[in-house]
């Protein structure tokens, strides 16, 4: 008769396609070559069989059968019966934890709003110790929005307060007048360490603060003087500073508007110019790359991005990453440039009319899928390529044989096997994204030769700056030099 302790065993036995990754590793490491090369076609042999049978492998699940491989696997995966139980009440705790904290977020919020009415009523209160209380109530409020803020640990990540902003902008403007490079950098530097450290849901209200101190001085004086004379000092540290900061404030679409004050897109063509100077991979290209991905939610940046010849240059970039290394960073950010690019009507319209453009844009794309490129840099190109699957592009998509190519990727990578648990996960998104915007549409008896995709909308534009929480996500970089 089975117990429950030889149940558990049964559940915790490793996985036949991770003792297969042991012996081939093994094998790989001993330079038996012939055997691993038996090994793996008898595996892949295996696999072909049980799927045509519609059956999986099945384990004998009693001890004395099974090889001592297993066994030794078994006992190290193991949990007990405590360690289970530890997990699931952490599980309950970080839930109750969570609960808690936006519950005294909620408290503070309408502290606040109860503060505001009282300031509002002080004027005509008669009460001589009203003020007194107020400023009482204002430092305990202090106190706990501090430990709310910072969910327990130590303070330090408050707003940069009114004066510290005012004094940061005074010793920009004075470092830039009396020509202090050095001054300049540090100013733009402690401004973006101080953003840094900003607990993740207080990093919208910071940028808001940049842009109503204007840091820049842009609304004050409707130009663009003073940081397009900043950009275009030749100094490779100054850069790296004002391309981090800029960076923290197109952070947001309110922080976008503000960097293309009146529809100015100066900013927007020197960064672009800043970009293609860099070597590939560099920390200012990267700055410059997370500046032009968060700007590109803007419809109208997009003419910029096409006439400065964005399209082509990413497309370069991740050319030469199949055959050369360039910073994750960057071809992640770069790709999900390019979707947003082509996801609006300006660009598809432009490329409509553009078709031997267009063509070449397809074509590079579609050989993309089939390369080594890294999973998010993947997902990003058939993206652009379910935006180009279109009516308007009939031609190209007939000339790249699109509809088989995608077939055939979908094909291949269904079968390629994964290393681990999170290279699964992103083989499934894969799957599923191409599922979704490849699937043609019901439109009952229609015969077209293209895909009407399920396409992704407008507010599914790519934001590589945001977390699943929608919090902003500030760069930061190990190998930057401050």
């Amino acid at each position: 008769m089975r117990t429950a302790n030889s149940n558990q065993a049964q559940s915790s036995l490793p996985d036949s396609n991770e003792i297969n990754e042991y012996i081939k590793e093994y094998l790989k490491y001993s330079n038996y070559s012939n055997t691993l090369e038996c090994f793996e076609a008898e595996i892949k042999s295996k696999q072909v069989s049980n799927k045509m049978l519609n059956k999986q492998q099945v384990i004998k699940q009693t001890g004395e059968d099974l090889p001592r491989i297993f066994q030794l696997l078994k006992s190290d995966n193991m949990k007990t019966k405590r360690e289970i139980n530890l997990e699931k009440e952490q599980k309950q705790f970080n839930k109750k934890y969570q609960q808690i904290l936006q519950a005294g977020r909620q408290i503070f919020s309408v502290s606040i709003n109860l503060l505001q009415l009282l300031h509002s009523l002080k004027e005509t209160a008669k009460n001589e110790n009203l003020s007194e209380t107020l400023e009482n109530y204002k430092i305990q409020l202090g106190k706990y929005h501090k430990v709310i803020i910072n969910e327990g640990k130590p303070e330090g990540t408050e707003l940069i307060t009114e004066q510290v902003m005012h004094e940061h902008k005074t010793k920009l403007f004075k470092n830039y007048q009396d020509k202090n490079v050095d001054g300049m950098i540090e100013v733009l530097l402690s401004l973006r360490v101080n953003a840094l450290q900003i607990a993740p849901e207080l990093r919208k209200n910071l940028v808001y603060e940049l842009i109503r101190n204007d840091v820049f001085n842009i609304e004050a004086t409707e130009k663009f003087d003073f940081v397009v004379n900043l950009l275009d000092i030749n100094n490779q540290s100054l850069r790296h500073a004002i391309a981090s900061l800029i960076s923290v404030i197109s952070s947001t679409l309110r922080g976008v508007e503000y960097l293309t004050y009146n529809g100015n897109m100066i900013i927007i063509e020197k960064i672009i110019k800043i970009l293609k100077e860099q070597e590939n991979g560099s920390v200012t290209q990267r700055f410059c790359l997370a500046i032009l991905q968060k700007a590109s939610i803007k419809d109208t940046v997009i003419p910029t991005y096409v006439h400065n010849e964005m399209i082509q240059w990413i497309v370069n970039l991740i050319q030469k990453s199949v055959n050369a290394k360039i910073h994750v960073f960057c071809l992640d950010f770069a790709s999900a440039t390019l979707a947003n690019i082509i996801h609006t009507p300006y660009t598809l319209q432009y490329l409509e009319h553009q078709p031997r453009f267009s063509h070449q844009v397809m074509e590079q794309l579609l050989k993309f899928i089939k390369d080594q490129i890294q999973v998010s840099v993947l997902m990003h190109v058939l993206i652009c390529l379910s935006y180009l699957s279109k009516e308007n592009f009939a031609k190209q998509m007939q000339e790249c044989k699109f509809v088989e190519r995608i077939s055939e990727f979908v094909e291949y990578y269904s079968v390629i096997n994964t290393e681990n648990e999170a290279a699964e996960i992103d083989k499934k998104t894969v799957l599923d994204l191409c599922a979704h915007m490849f699937h043609p549409k019901d439109t009952s008896l229609d015969n077209s030769e293209t895909l009407e995709l399920n396409e992704l909308k407008t507010e599914d534009r790519i934001r590589e700056y945001e977390n699943e929480q929608g919090e902003l996500i500030f760069e930061c970089f190990q190998d930057e030099v401050s």
